[in-house]
């Protein structure tokens, strides 16, 4: 077993014939802060791929903020938010994003991605479906994975696809739509008030990311 791996990984040489010809896109090592513009091997260039929307990672208050935070709580938790990794700073933070949006709660999570497997994973079982966009976001889809669902795409924004899978599903199962808000590879916007039309029609649950 051990040798059948070894060979497989052996076998595996597209990452260096990549690197090879000078496209090979990862790991690229940025010299600065996270801007509109960025340091890279001396060189100051536009940044497109930021996830840094609001530009908030630079933002002299959250410089200040995450500064005062390292003096009093150090650089970690030193464990998870499950068991003793909590402090008030969490604590606070989610109220106020409860206020914010009007809920009577709410939980931060440290990636976006892993807010689809924390939440996507739990909701439904064995028994249950989850409608996925083909297009959704790999963490969507890792998220319906750990749910140990049965797992069906529809055609991209496609509500009348959506509907013929739905139709198809037993009348009283759990079926529980999910599908991006902006898909990130695309740009496109998903038809929300079709989709809630549909959800309706089959009283399936939905969850926009």
């Amino acid at each position: 077993m051990i040798k059948q791996l070894h060979q497989k990984l052996s076998a595996f040489t597209a990452a260096d014939e990549i690197k090879k010809a000078g496209m090979y896109p990862y790991f690229k090592a940025i010299t600065s802060g996270q801007n509109t513009s960025i340091t890279y091997q001396g060189k100051e260039l536009l940044m497109f791929g930021s996830n840094s929307y609001l530009g908030l990672t630079t933002h002299p208050k959250i410089k200040e903020a995450a500064k005062a935070a390292l003096e009093k709580y150090g650089s970690g938790c030193a464990g998870s938010r499950f068991l003793n990794g909590t402090i008030d700073l969490h604590v606070q933070l989610e109220e106020k994003l409860a206020a914010f949006v009007g809920k009577e709660a709410a939980i931060v999570f440290s990636t976006g991605f892993q807010v689809n497997l924390g939440v996507i994973s739990c909701l439904t079982g064995r028994n249950d479906y989850i409608l996925l966009d083909e297009y959704n976001h790999a963490s969507i889809i890792d998220g319906a994975r750990l749910s140990y669902s049965k797992t069906i795409k529809y055609a991209h924004n496609n509500m009348e696809d959506l509907r013929n899978k739905l139709s198809s599903l037993p009348e009283n199962s759990i079926k529980f739509i999910v599908t991006d808000g902006i898909f990130s590879m695309e740009g496109d916007i998903v038809d929300l008030k079709s989709l809630i039309a549909v959800e309706k029609e089959f009283e399936a649950g939905s969850n926009v990311r």
